[in-house]
């Protein structure tokens, strides 16, 4: 998504929350911080990212998804070589972190490193500067650190999973991004927002808008945007049809997740192994929770460990 989509978006938000965060975000837009973004996933942590980038003179931002690159390789990308640093390393690579420049180096999902690059990081971020592979030579890193990651960050810290030192390190300054749930003054400003861009006719009445507002949107903003892009691939319009569509589809999830009273871990656990009963494909199941395969793997991996 565009930058300037992004902005308009956000600046349509209105629920006291995200003005809050709205508020914090400006506040320290030029300061030099590390900054830590987390909450729910789909609560939209990236788009606050490239939000603060336009309050700030840090303009260019690197967004680099800490679960997207297998771990054997990812100081190699990251960090970049030199020739002949192991076996294929036929020329210099500058690795991706230089791309940053003097902008925002932004790791999302921070959380899913390993301890072991945790603490590889954790250095890293105390010095800025790193050593590329093969190099005597440490390279500076002249960029603003932001990271993302989900609500329970802080359970992983107390579990053992998430160095705590690298926390306090990361999160200098934290933003939590409140769910949906939490915010529902959003709802049909995102709602409004997602079917305009996607050209989609709007008519909606006074009990449609409140069926919006009352519908759970456990999947946050990623769940809106999918709800308007399935529209738009299926009619020209968003009307109360749709919505009561959208009310009725979601009977069979309810009543098979059962999530009226529990912990939010446990709701997510249950809506992904419902997922995976529903398609019986984990490619389509990390496709639609927009998360990468690795963060999926990680989840059910834990879920067996329970």
């Amino acid at each position: 998504m565009e930058r300037d989509i992004i902005f308009t978006g956000i600046n349509n938000l209105k629920d006291k929350e995200s003005l809050g965060v709205k508020k914090k975000i400006e506040k320290i837009a030029d300061l030099a911080t590390n900054v830590l973004i987390f909450g729910e996933t789909g609560v939209g942590k990236d788009f606050w990212v490239y939000y603060l980038s336009e309050f700030s003179h840090f303009n260019n931002i690197l967004n680099l998804h800490c679960g997207d690159v297998p771990e054997t390789l990812l100081e190699s990308e990251w960090f970049g070589y030199r020739r002949g640093a192991f076996t294929g390393a036929s020329r210099n690579y500058e690795g991706k972190w230089k791309q940053a420049g003097e902008g925002i180096l932004f790791l999302n999902q921070i959380d899913l490193l390993s301890l072991n690059l945790q603490s590889r990081l954790l250095r890293i971020i105390e010095r800025k500067k790193y050593f590329p592979l093969g190099s005597n030579r440490e390279t500076d890193i002249p960029a603003r650190f932001v990271f993302s990651a989900d609500e329970d960050i802080e359970d992983k810290v107390r579990r053992g999973e998430f160095r705590q030192d690298l926390f306090f390190r990361i999160s200098s300054y934290k933003i939590h991004v409140p769910p949906l749930r939490e915010r529902k003054n959003d709802i049909l400003p995102l709602v409004l927002f997602f079917a305009r861009r996607a050209g989609l006719q709007v008519n909606i009445s006074p009990e449609g808008m409140k069926g919006l507002k009352s519908y759970r949107w456990t999947g946050n903003i990623r769940e809106i945007e999918n709800f308007i892009h399935n529209l738009s691939v299926v009619g020209s319009k968003l009307d109360d049809e749709g919505i009561y569509s959208l009310h009725r589809h979601s009977g069979d999830l309810l009543e098979s997740v059962k999530i009226s009273d529990m912990p939010l871990s446990e709701m997510e656990k249950k809506y992904i192994l419902f997922l995976l009963k529903k398609y019986r494909s984990k490619v389509r199941v990390a496709d639609i929770l927009k998360i990468s395969r690795k963060s999926l793997y990680n989840k059910l991996k834990k879920y067996e460990n329970d």
